[in-house]
């Protein structure tokens, strides 16, 4: 007789149980139902660090207002072009924080290198880099004298060079900051393969020193060669 009483409130207990899941579950269902359905974009499928977003990446999913995270992105347009600044996983809602833009110096050096375009970096002096004047954001002209060996005489004459014109300056020693100022003993440039052949030879075999450039002049002109006997003609 005991066992059965037990068994009988197991029962029971079993049934009240179910009843209490079943009637929480359905409350949230009808939650669900009628709140109110918001945009937000989540993640496709998982993205590795400094992968550039891209549309078929991202979806769209509408969710309860309170379930959206303050700073996920609610259009695709505004995070595609975005790069992965760490790891996403699918189905997460994409934020701002995990994404970085190109052009924001505070993402790193990488972000602010233009399309096409590498970072190479020189040596300069007080005197090279303009007693520190130069800062992130301008625009210079590479200017560079080298000794060139004579192979009729076996003698060495200087020759000044123009390098390269109106390339973009993208840090001061460390500092990516363009509202900076910064005294350093190197200088970063943007320039494309090309350029970077005869920017490396200049700073390796000559001395290199840099002309800072007017914000409102682009153009270049043309500059040959120039050795100390043409100075007296």
């Amino acid at each position: 007789m005991k066992n059965r009483s037990i068994i009988l409130l197991a029962i029971i207990f079993g049934l009240v149980a179910s009843y209490l899941i079943y009637s929480y579950l359905t409350g949230i269902e009808k939650k669900l139902n009628t709140a109110e359905l918001s945009k937000v974009v989540v993640v496709a499928a998982d993205i590795e660090p400094k992968t550039v977003l891209t549309s078929d990446m991202l979806q769209i999913k509408e969710l309860p207002g309170e379930y959206i995270h303050p700073l996920a992105f609610r259009k695709t347009e505004d995070a595609v072009g975005r790069v992965a600044a760490e790891p996403l996983v699918k189905g997460e809602q994409l934020l701002s924080v995990k994404t970085a833009k190109w052009g924001e110096a505070k993402e790193g050096l990488a972000y602010i290198i233009p399309n096409g375009q590498r970072a190479m970096t020189v040596a300069v002096d007080e005197i090279s880099g303009l007693a520190g004047m130069i800062r992130p954001g301008d625009r210079v002209d590479v200017a560079a004298v080298l000794s060139i060996l004579d192979t009729q005489t076996m003698k060495e004459t200087p020759y000044s060079f123009i390098v390269l014109q109106n390339i973009q300056v993208l840090a001061v020693g460390k500092n990516i900051d363009a509202g900076a100022q910064t005294e350093a003993k190197n200088v970063t440039l943007a320039v494309t393969v090309e350029q970077a052949r005869p920017l490396l030879l200049a700073s390796q075999k000559g001395a290199v020193r840099l002309m800072l450039r007017s914000p409102l002049d682009n153009g270049t002109v043309s500059a040959q060669p120039l050795k100390p006997s043409d100075i007296l003609q």
